[in-house]
């Protein structure tokens, strides 16, 4: 009897020990799975310093300078690309006004996170540029002018893109 209690003791010690000794220790989890990604949204479209939301209407006046800034989530690459649609196109190559390299790895007008250029409707053109520099302009017709829209595409290297559509309401220079 001694000796079968002995064997059950021992045969009791060898596998709590083989099994971590019944401690109370936790092994830490490990997360396999990579972070999920957030994407990448344009943030903060500002026209002449004041903040707009996506679809929102921007009054502009006709051959007068107007500002379009804008944030992006990271100062690491990434690409903008400025439309304007007309009677509801979508944005493409044939409406694109400019394309530019930005972040941090580029030496281009927006090395940073942020970024902005100077546009200005004027002769049925909407230009675009930088200080003196001219990124691009895309031309319309008069009757063109009720359903303007001013697009913004930004993309990160991984092709992650965000899009912000402003419809633009174009004013004459006398006010009326």
């Amino acid at each position: 009897m001694k000796h079968l209690l002995l064997t059950i003791l021992t045969t009791t010690l060898i596998v709590l020990s083989a099994c971590g000794g019944g401690a109370d220790k936790k092994t830490p989890e490990i997360n396999i799975l990579p972070p999920v990604e957030e994407g990448f949204t344009l943030q903060n479209i500002r026209f002449d310093s004041r903040d707009y939301y996506e679809g929102e209407q921007v009054t502009v006046t006709e051959g007068t300078r107007f500002e379009v800034q804008w944030v992006s989530p990271t100062s690491a690459a990434y690409r903008i690309d400025l439309y304007l649609s007309i009677n509801g196109d979508v944005y493409s190559d044939d409406n694109k006004i400019a394309g530019l390299k930005c972040g941090s790895a580029s030496f281009s007008l927006c090395p940073n996170a942020t970024g902005e250029v100077q546009c200005v409707i004027d002769d049925n053109s909407l230009s675009c540029s930088f200080g003196n520099k001219s990124v691009g302009s895309e031309s319309f017709q008069d009757n063109d002018l009720s359903s303007l829209r001013f697009i913004i595409r930004g993309c990160d290297a991984l092709s992650n893109c965000d899009v912000k559509t402003f419809n633009l309401s174009v004013q004459n220079n006398t006010g009326n």
